[in-house]
């Protein structure tokens, strides 16, 4: 992990030595720059950081006083999700720092992989377990995907299933469920 990465040429070294980089784009120069980080050959993903960025442009604090985001931080996670999924990278989402706040973790780790994240970063033990039943589809998602790509293979083109449009999008986000295709697929 290159901590504060902020161009493309602190990336070279790394790479001529042989090394596979995340870069931690968590400054604003790095995520304004993140789509052209994420294109690095070293780069093998992207990840953001929320305390980092506010400091860097000044702030105090990159959540509100009900524990979410503030926009300039909702901002920088989006920047660094699309620049890292548009270069075909995977995109680790920031860490949590209240480490006894489990509830809203798994509230900010569901909405991680709901979003296109590959990961979540932890910061202390007890968030792996968290971390990992967010990421995991549910029993509801799993068998929605899977009937829903059942009912395509009888079904041409756009049909509806249970009141829903299904077009190719949705079937893709149900191969994705069932583990069948890659995000990119």
């Amino acid at each position: 992990m290159l901590a504060k990465t902020e161009t493309q040429s602190q990336i070279d070294e790394l790479q001529r030595r042989g090394y596979s980089v995340i870069a931690l784009c968590e400054t604003a120069i790095g995520v304004q720059n993140a789509p052209d980080i994420a294109h690095h050959p070293a780069v093998t993903a992207l990840m953001w950081g929320a305390e980092d960025l506010l400091a860097s442009i000044g702030g105090r604090s990159s959540r509100l006083p009900n524990g979410s985001y503030r926009d300039v931080a909702r901002a920088a996670r989006a920047r660094v999700l699309l620049a890292a999924r548009v270069a075909g990278k995977l995109a680790i989402d920031a860490v949590h720092l209240d480490i006894s706040d489990l509830g809203g973790l798994a509230e900010e780790a569901e909405d991680a992989a709901a979003s296109g994240f590959a990961a979540t970063a932890c910061i202390h033990p007890t968030q792996v377990p968290t971390v990992r039943n967010a990421y995991a589809p549910t029993d509801g998602e799993l068998q929605w995907a899977a009937e829903v790509i059942e009912a395509s293979r009888r079904e041409p083109g756009v049909f509806s299933y249970a009141g829903r449009m299904i077009d190719e999008p949705i079937l893709r986000q149900a191969r994705i469920i069932l583990g069948h295709r890659s995000p990119n697929s």
